[in-house]
């Protein structure tokens, strides 16, 4: 069975919350268990991902739907047991940003999103995975001013 989950409002983290990733982030397995806090600001909601086993390990979150973008996931049955997702509304998705490496088109003072990699998280049951896309599904809302 999968579970379609379409992101059109997110679950609120509250501040200071401890989510468990059962299988960590691909390239930082080691690390399973991570401190989420944030930081209102009017222009934007920056989220932080803080690994409670090793501090320096800290990624910064962005929630897609603040720009626009919008996911359609399908968790797997293995995906859905891992999050023991039951409700789509109980989910959340999440883009950690990227600084440029030296062969990158981007700036040097220019941060990207990972939109092929979003963090997916149960936030009542407080777990999460990255669910590395092969291709992104995604709808970008164009608002004209």
């Amino acid at each position: 069975m999968s579970m379609r989950s379409t992101v059109t409002g997110q679950p609120r983290i509250d501040n200071e919350k401890i989510f468990t990733f059962p299988q960590g982030i691909p390239g930082f397995e080691e690390y399973t268990t991570f401190k989420i806090f944030h930081k209102d600001d009017d222009a934007v909601t920056a989220y932080w991902l803080q690994s409670c086993e090793s501090p320096a390990v800290t990624f910064t979150l962005i929630d897609p739907t603040e720009y626009d973008l919008n996911y359609d996931l399908y968790l797997s049955d293995s995906e859905q047991e891992t999050l023991q997702a039951t409700d789509p509304m109980d989910i959340g998705i999440f883009l950690m940003l990227i600084k440029p490496g030296n062969d990158s088109q981007l700036q040097q003072t220019q941060l990207g999103a990972n939109i092929s990699g979003p963090l997916v998280l149960n936030v009542p049951q407080q777990l999460g995975l990255q669910k590395v896309l092969g291709k992104a599904k995604l709808n970008v809302n164009i608002v004209a001013h």
